[in-house]
C-alpha cells in the first residue's frame, strides 16, 4: 500500500476526495492490514476495491528468546519470499530492518544472504510494505512499540535496486502517508560508488551506512567482490562527497572475523584509513561481531573486539560494538537466508 495505489483506487471507483483522506488515514495512521477493515467505507465499496492491500503476506513468524527481536518470511506476489526483521536495540526503540532484493548479487563472503544469489529486485512498494507489515503486526499483538527507524539491511544491496530504493525512500518520508523523518532512516551499501554520490545529492538528510570490513584493498577484495570495480580509494572519495556535501555523520560497518580482520594491525590499518578522510571527526565505526551462518567464517571473541575498538578510540576515532539481536532466530546482520523456509 502507497499513494500510488491509493490514488488508483480513487480514479478507478471515481471516488470524492474525501474518501482518498479516509484511506490514508486507514491505512498509515490506523494500521489497517485490509479493505474490511476500513470501517469509515461502506461494504459495497469496500468489496467492490478488487485490488490488494498489501505486497506482502506473512508465511511464518519467529520471535527471540529475549522478546527484543521478530523475524518474518513474507511472500511476495510471485510467489519469492524475503525476510524483514523487527527490532529492539533499546527499550522502546524499535527499528525494522527491510530488504530491497530477493537475494543479493554482492556475494560477500560472510554474508548468508549473498549465497542464495540474485533473484529480482523488489519494488517500491514490496520495499515500504515491509514497514506496514511491522506496524500491523504491533497494531494486532497489542505490542508496546513505537516503530521509530528504519534500516535497509536487510537482503539485497540498496543502492543495486537504486531506482526503488529511492522512490521507497520517497515514500517513507512522504508527510501524507508514512511520514518518517529522514534521520530515522539509515541506508547501509556495500560501496556501489556513484550510487552514493546520487543519494547523497537526493538525500542528504537521510543516514548513510557503508560496508567496510577492511582497510587494505587486498583483503577487503577477498571478503567482498564489490572491492574490485570500486576499491578503497574511490570509495573513499565517495564518502567524502557525502561528508562534505550533508555535513553529517557517516556510519562505517566492520564486521569482525576471528584471525582474519580482527588483528591489531588490521585496526591501524582502519585508522590509518580513516583519517585519511576529508573529515575524520564525522566518522562513526559500528564494529559487528559476526553473526554465525554456514560460511566458513567465525566471530571474533569479544575481548578481541574490544582491544580493536579501543585502538581505534585510543587513537580519536568514534566507535562502538553493536549489540547483536535475533541470533537465535537467524535474523541477526548477515543472517537473512530463508532458512527453514515454508
Amino acid at each position: 500500500m502507497d499513494a500510488q495505489r491509493i490514488d488508483t483506487i480513487v480514479e478507478t471507483h471515481d471516488l470524492p476526495t474525501y474518501r482518498r483522506q479516509q484511506l490514508l488515514h486507514a491505512f498509515f495512521t490506523e494500521n489497517c492490514a485490509t479493505f474490511d477493515d476500513v470501517t469509515t467505507l461502506s461494504k459495497s465499496l469496500r468489496t467492490s476495491i478488487d485490488l490488494p492491500a498489501m505486497t506482502v503476506r506473512k508465511r511464518r513468524l519467529l520471535v527471540s528468546n529475549e522478546g527484543n527481536a521478530f523475524k518474518a518470511l513474507v511472500e511476495l506476489d510471485d510467489g519469492k519470499l524475503i525476510e524483514t526483521v523487527l527490532l529492539e536495540p533499546k527499550p522502546g526503540l524499535w527499528s525494522c530492518c527491510i530488504s530491497s532484493q530477493v537475494g543479493c548479487l554482492m556475494k560477500c563472503s560472510f554474508c548468508a544472504t549473498g549465497r542464495l544469489g540474485f533473484t529480482r529486485h523488489l519494488t517500491s512498494e514490496e520495499i515500504t510494505d515491509q514497514v506496514l507489515f511491522w506496524r500491523q503486526y504491533i497494531r494486532a499483538e497489542g505490542l508496546e512499540a513505537n516503530l521509530r527507524n528504519v534500516v535497509y539491511m536487510g537482503m539485497g544491496e540498496p543502492f543495486h535496486n537504486k531506482d526503488a530504493v529511492f522512490a521507497s525512500l520517497r515514500e517513507l518520508t512522504n508527510p501524507e502517508t508514512f511520514n518518517i523523518g529522514a534521520r530515522s532512516i539509515s541506508v547501509s551499501t556495500s560501496g556501489l560508488v556513484p550510487a552514493i554520490e546520487e543519494f547523497t545529492d537526493q538525500f542528504p538528510q537521510i543516514n548513510l551506512a557503508v560496508s567496510l570490513h577492511a582497510a587494505t584493498d587486498e583483503l577487503r577484495q577477498h571478503l567482498m567482490p564489490v572491492n574490485k570495480p570500486y576499491p578503497l580509494e574511490k570509495l573513499r572519495a565517495a564518502m567524502d562527497y557525502y561528508v562534505d556535501n550533508t555535513n553529517r555523520k557517516l556510519f562505517i560497518e566492520y564486521i569482525m572475523l576471528d584471525g582474519e580482520n580482527d588483528q591489531p594491525a588490521h585496526a591501524e590499518k582502519l585508522v590509518q584509513y580513516i583519517r585519511g578522510m576529508a573529515r575524520p571527526h564525522l566518522a562513526h565505526v559500528n564494529l559487528i561481531v559476526y553473526n554465525p551462518t554456514d560460511a566458513g567464517h567465525r566471530e571474533s571473541p569479544r575481548a578481541i573486539a574490544r582491544a580493536f575498538m579501543a585502538i581505534l578510540k585510543d587513537n580519536g576515532l568514534s566507535a562502538t560494538i553493536r549489540k547483536n539481536l535475533g541470533r537465535d532466530i537467524n535474523g541477526a546482520c548477515g543472517q537473512l537466508a530463508l532458512k527453514g523456509q515454508v
